[in-house]
Parts: structure tokens; sequence; C-alpha cells
């Protein structure tokens, strides 16, 4: 027989655990990027998203930069580079079992969705002229 109790939100879904720890990490990589990096980042760098495994021993951080191509790969070799202090620096501000490794990744969500909008636009201006 389980332990749990019947009101512990845990209980029910294991994976909420997971997710707020997503969110946990996900606002403060970014409020650590924003304090202790501002002047170290070659280009404006925003927290999307994070994924962590199901054992939260490692997460795959998905980061928007805002800057032409170099410069996005110089901002992404930026943070693979300053993984382990990034790591330490979210271990003060984290209390958990086992600090997950850090893999960034860039999102190119919101280019293809710019994409995507300036294609619709295009077709909405056809219709009309035509």
């Amino acid at each position: 027989m389980s332990r749990r109790r019947w009101g512990d939100p845990l209980a029910r879904d294991p994976h909420r655990r997971q997710a707020r720890v997503n969110d946990l990490i996900r606002r403060q990589l970014a409020m650590i990027l924003e304090r202790e990096f501002r002047d170290r980042m070659p280009a404006l760098i925003t927290v999307t998203e994070v994924c962590t495994s199901g054992d939260l021993r490692h997460a795959r951080i998905f980061v928007s930069i805002y800057a032409d191509k170099p410069r996005q790969e110089a901002a992404l070799k930026f943070l693979q580079n300053n993984r382990p202090e990034l790591r330490k620096l979210l271990g003060t501000h984290m209390i958990l079992k086992y600090l997950p490794t850090l893999d960034f990744v860039l999102d190119l969500s919101a280019e293809r969705a710019q994409r995507i909008e300036e294609l619709l636009r295009g077709n909405d201006s056809d219709r009309k002229s035509s």
C-alpha cells in the first residue's frame, strides 16, 4: 500500500514535478544569464523551454538568440563553453537531489513562425490583387 496522501498532487501525476522543475530551471537560468553574464554575452539570449529527462539528471535547454547567424553560433558556443559555471550557479539557486547536466539547443521556432507568417501574408496580398 502506498504511503502517499490522497491530497498530494505528486501522487496523482508524477510528471507534474518534472514540469515544475523544468519551469524552475528555465526561470533560474534566465535570471542567471541576465544578472551574471549580461556583459559577456555576444547576443541577446532568451531561455524559451527546458526539457528534463524522467530522472531529472539531464536537461535540454532551448534558447532563442536574437542576432545574425554568425553571432547566433558564437552565442551558442559561449553557452556550451560556460556550462560548468552555469550549472554551478544554478546549483546555488536550486536545491535538487541531482543537478541536471545542461545541453543548450538553438530554438528556431520563432524564426519558423515568422517565415510562415510572411508566406501567409504573401498569399493574402496575391489574393487581394487578383
